[in-house]
């Protein structure tokens, strides 16, 4: 595995706020603060992170990457000389000021922009999709048990040999063939432009160049020149920079202000712009939804008046008919307008949503049973680290006649899916030494304990008095409430014209932000160098065995502000000790200091939360599962807490002399699967 993790700590960069911006097209969101981008044949996965980003990318393209995201250019100092008293493009570097000009290939941005023209971003960007998937080379990428599938651009040779016809580029055919022909035929030469640029030929100079294509005018050479050579003088007009212009600026903006910076000006004032449109269309959505629920309930006043005069009628042709006849012919009537107001709304619901809810209550609902938790390495794993070969098969009858199984383990999720892959385990699993609660199903973080941050502060200060590193674990950062609601309106408006009432209420009532919110929700591992053999080791297994991706960073201080949740330092005793004491002076932490249970004399130190223990989450399934009581099994120190939280509590003859004498049970070692064994006889 060549991939490479870097964390990149920058206050001015926001993948949302890029992915929007019209400038790139080929952007794919796995989920809110995730992307999937191919460019130049090369591909890679940006996170958005609290401080910064992560580039998950292979190593050899590592420096493409940080080039093509602009990264050596200081975006902070281009906001601090705009003109303080120019308020609207003020509040729109604030409003935008995570956009980046990209570095993109020529090539591409040639033909996306002939594409663009009386083009939508929606289908300019279905257009390039379809382009690309039927004409260019596959690419796969492979990550954290991902996996995408995305495809290179289509060079001009493959252009001219096409039949464009399919992809209904109208017009635009035409142009984009004839321009591959140019290129092909040496009428028009690539390298010949970008050599323009670095020789300091004038923005004027190089439009001319451009202009030579067929359907390349001066709009689409100011867009292609400043996504596509960098050439941060241009400022691209279009609707809605139009509108900016008219509208705030007396219909010119003062480009001659910004001479170097003119399209990055142009990019915050098109993020603004198109902001405020967003808000209006929200405003205007919320406007209609409050009409319709307005005249729903004028239309159910117009039936009962309407009712209320044929009860009248019928009252006087049938003057025996007393109240109770009446009053039931009128609940009659009004019971029939609200079912055929909510059938729609019933099917909906009822196909497939109150299974998968009463599935996860059930799933979520122990009442009566006893819930097993083991611990896994030196417990449920053999001396190798793995399951014995026939505990998964042994496990899984077990569950099938309806064990209540899960694990407690110091391990992250990373590992533990790929060594308990085989299993079918369903209930949450105490992760990381009870830092997170982790479902399997729906491989999502239920719930996790942040260190709060003056306590970052002083692990961070204290790890360099003392000389140790090693690993620290982070949270992404949970979808803000704008983001949630941004794509919520952006759901609703999609679909706005088939029902806005049931849209609304399905986004807003029924589990879509949580889903959202689910996806949004990851763990990255930071480091910042290899400072030890065992840290080698520990970091090559889980890279190439796990495949679990490690984020690069300088010094451990950049990840400060982000949402740190475990500290995991592996030495000898000697070296640990004195930080480990060290840290006992901060109340607010939850230590673990033990023996490494593979050998090789090495100590490991565990940091988290002080309500990040096994006997917290233990606590956390009892509140989650309603078990009618839990028996935990461990082997070493850190299972103590494990016990103490359980019902009844089991050592296997393996374990550590104080977690035997805490134990009610004593079973047979991890070698010969004791708790495999305990729990066979257990289900008979």
């Amino acid at each position: 595995m060549d991939y490479i993790d870097i964390f990149i700590k920058n206050d001015y960069i926001d993948l949302k706020q890029i992915a929007e911006s019209g400038q790139c097209f080929r952007w794919k969101k796995m989920c809110p603060g995730r992307y999937f981008v191919i460019s130049d044949g090369r591909a890679a996965c940006f996170f958005q992170e609290k401080t910064g980003i992560r580039i998950l990318c292979r190593e050899k393209d590592e420096e493409y990457f940080r080039r093509y995201l602009d990264l050596d250019m200081d975006y902070g100092k281009v906001i601090e000389k705009i003109d303080e008293k120019d308020d609207f493009l003020t509040g729109a570097a604030q409003m935008g000021r995570g956009i980046r000009i990209l570095r993109q290939n020529l090539w591409e941005m040639i033909i996306s922009f002939i594409i663009s023209q009386r083009n939508n971003i929606p289908r300019i960007m279905k257009s390039i999709d379809a382009l690309c998937e039927k004409l260019g080379e596959q690419i796969v990428f492979d990550y954290e048990g991902e996996h995408l599938v995305g495809y290179t651009f289509p060079a001009p040779e493959v252009i001219v040999g096409a039949d464009l016809s399919e992809f209904k580029f109208g017009y635009r055919e035409k142009y984009i063939r004839q321009t591959a022909e140019d290129i092909l035929e040496g009428k028009f030469d690539l390298e010949e432009v970008k050599d323009a640029v670095d020789e300091g030929k004038t923005p004027e100079q190089v439009k001319e160049m451009l202009k030579q294509l067929k359907g390349v005018g001066e709009k689409v050479a100011s867009c292609i020149q400043l996504f596509g050579l960098h050439q941060l003088e241009l400022f691209p007009i279009d609707t809605w920079i139009a509108k900016v212009e008219k509208m705030y600026y007396n219909g010119h903006f003062p480009v001659e202000k910004y001479k170097d910076t003119a399209g990055i000006m142009q990019q915050y004032l098109f993020f603004r712009v198109r902001e405020d449109a967003d808000k209006r269309v929200v405003l205007e959505m919320k406007r209609e939804v409050n009409e319709k629920a307005a005249s729903k309930t004028s239309f159910k006043e117009e039936m009962t008046e309407k009712i209320d005069k044929q009860t009248k009628r019928k009252n006087e042709i049938s003057p025996e008919n007393n109240s109770l006849e009446e009053s039931r012919f009128k609940k009659d009537k009004l019971e029939k307008i609200e079912l055929k107001e909510s059938k729609l709304k019933k099917d909906r619901l009822k196909k497939g949503k109150s299974e998968e809810i009463r599935s996860e209550a059930n799933r979520y609902n122990l009442s009566g049973k006893m819930l097993y938790v083991s611990d896994l390495d030196g417990t449920l794993l053999n001396s190798d680290a793995l399951l014995n070969e026939d505990v998964p098969e042994r496990l899984n009858h077990l569950i099938d006649k309806g064990l209540c199984f899960t694990v407690a383990t110091a391990r992250t999720y990373a590992t533990v899916n790929s060594i308990v892959k085989n299993v079918h385990l369903t209930y949450p699993m105490i992760l990381m030494n009870g830092v997170m609660l982790y479902d399997p199903i729906s491989k999502s973080c239920i719930n996790a304990e942040i260190i709060e941050r003056d306590s970052v502060e002083y692990i961070l200060k204290g790890r360099k008095k003392f000389g140790v590193t090693g690993f620290a674990y982070a949270l992404s950062p949970e979808i803000s409430k704008e983001t949630l609601e941004s794509e919520i309106a952006s759901n609703f408006e999609k679909n706005l014209k088939s029902d806005v009432t049931s849209n609304l209420k399905k986004n807003s009532n029924t589990g879509e932000d949580k889903r959202i919110q689910k996806s949004g929700r990851k763990m990255a591992t930071y480091y910042e160098k290899i400072a030890t053999e065992h840290m080698e080791k520990f970091y090559v297994e889980r890279r190439d065995v796990y495949h679990k991706p490690f984020s690069k960073v300088e010094k451990l201080e950049d990840i400060l502000g982000e949402d740190i949740i475990y500290f995991s330092i592996c030495y000898e005793e000697e070296v640990l000790r004195p930080f480990y004491e060290y840290l006992q002076k901060d109340e607010r932490l939850n230590l673990n200091f033990y023996k490494d249970v593979y050998g090789d004399g090495l100590w490991y130190l565990e940091i988290s939360h002080k309500n990040a223990s096994k006997y917290y989450g233990i606590q956390k399934l009892r509140k989650l599962l309603h078990p009618a009581a839990i028996t935990g099994m461990g082997d070493n120190l850190n299972d103590i807490p494990l016990f103490e939280a359980c019902d009844r509590s089991c050592a296997v003859g393996n374990a550590h002399k104080a977690v035997k004498e805490r134990a009610d049970y004593i079973l047979d070692t991890n070698l010969n699967a004791g708790v495999v064994k305990f729990l066979e006889k257990e289900m008979k």
